[in-house]
């Protein structure tokens, strides 16, 4: 008699819909930075870098003269309910210059952040959907001096993170109220790391810096794990693609103590999990000037061509503290970026310290 009615149960109960993506797909992105790029607009790639890796090139650290490592922090507030009052995931990297002119550099950042929800309807059931989760983006290379002036670098980039899906469903069909059914279950999508190759270069003149570097296309697998409220499990794999980048910059410094640079970020159009992002381009625009007793003030402005935020204008300003001798140092920045109708203001803090600081500790 209870099988009986089991099936009968079980033939009641509608299907279960397939796994969901948000309509944001990955959620809402940012380019990975140091915060004394942060504060210049988002320049970079042709911005010499010894005490820190620089992401978008990593060959600017190929002067570096000891090893070192940073720790970056950053809080938002605005109208991206994805970052809105939240702390970003604390971001790291490490370089470790070696004999023959080359510069090991690694470091992990945050990429993007998803909270998202909706609610679906489909033949015998409605239900609320709730996303969140993100990607991180983490760096390998090795930079090389090939003379005073030039240096080029090969590495690696890879993306990877989860999201999650929380489902409750409630019954629709003839024969009463709406009542909760078997209801709620739980889709983890795990990103499993892809790896693009990136090779950069950056050309010092003394007066004038020209960098740039490229991205290939990545391809990795999604596997999506699904829980019934913890009593029975399904798993399911898919594929997604992001696609390459290009990146170049040029430094300017017409005063000893002033440098001043502009940067292009580019991407082609990114298909992922049914969510499209337009190809397009930012065009970061910065200054920094070297004031003294280890103090140093910058300043920036940025354009967004397509891409996440079309449109989107970013107005941003900074500091660094060089202290023990320069063996470490102290950066913020803050910046403030309009879209549409819509604002964020974020902040960013980071500490560098060299090994002569903290084997001085």
């Amino acid at each position: 008699m209870l099988s009986e009615i089991i099936v009968a149960l079980a033939l009641g109960v509608p299907e279960y819909p397939p796994f969901i993506p948000s309509s944001s797909g990955m959620g809402s992105e940012l380019l990975p930075s140091t915060v004394r790029s942060s504060g210049m607009g988002g320049v970079s790639t042709a911005l010499e870098s010894p005490d820190g890796l620089s992401i978008s090139n990593p060959s600017t650290s190929a002067w570096a003269p000891s090893s070192g490592v940073t720790w970056t922090a950053a809080w938002r507030t605005g109208d991206d309910a994805a970052w809105d009052g939240r702390m970003r995931f604390p971001s790291f990297s490490a370089i470790f210059p070696l004999p023959w002119r080359t510069v090991l550099a690694a470091g992990l950042s945050e990429r993007s952040r998803l909270l998202d929800c909706a609610t679906i309807e489909r033949e015998g059931y409605t239900g609320s959907l709730d996303w969140d989760g993100g990607l991180s983006e983490a760096c390998v290379a090795a930079s090389f001096r090939a003379t005073d002036w030039f240096a080029i670098s090969l590495g690696s980039r890879g993306t990877f993170g989860s999201t999650r899906c929380e489902a409750s469903l409630i019954e629709t069909g003839p024969g009463g109220p709406e009542t909760p059914i078997n209801t709620q279950y739980i889709d983890e999508a795990k990103f499993l790391p892809c790896w693009g190759l990136q090779v950069g270069a950056l050309v010092r003149t003394g007066v004038v810096d020209v960098g740039a570097s490229i991205l290939t296309d990545r391809s990795g697998s999604i596997e999506i794990d699904r829980d019934y409220s913890g009593e029975e499990e399904e798993e399911s794999r898919e594929n997604y693609d992001l696609p390459g980048e290009f990146n170049a910059g040029v430094v300017a410094r017409p005063l000893a103590w002033l440098s001043l640079g502009a940067d292009l970020h580019s991407r082609k159009t990114m298909h992922i999990l049914q969510n499209t992002v337009p190809d397009g381009s930012i065009i970061g625009l910065g200054a920094e000037a070297v004031l003294g007793s280890g103090f140093s003030a910058r300043a920036g402005w940025s354009t967004t061509d397509g891409l996440w935020r079309d449109g989107a204008t970013r107005w941003t300003s900074g500091m660094g503290y060089r202290f023990a001798d320069g063996a470490a140092g102290l950066d913020l920045s803050l910046s403030r970026e309009t879209w549409d109708e819509s604002g964020e203001t974020a902040v960013f803090v980071s500490l560098w310290s060299s090994e002569d600081w903290l084997g001085s500790n």
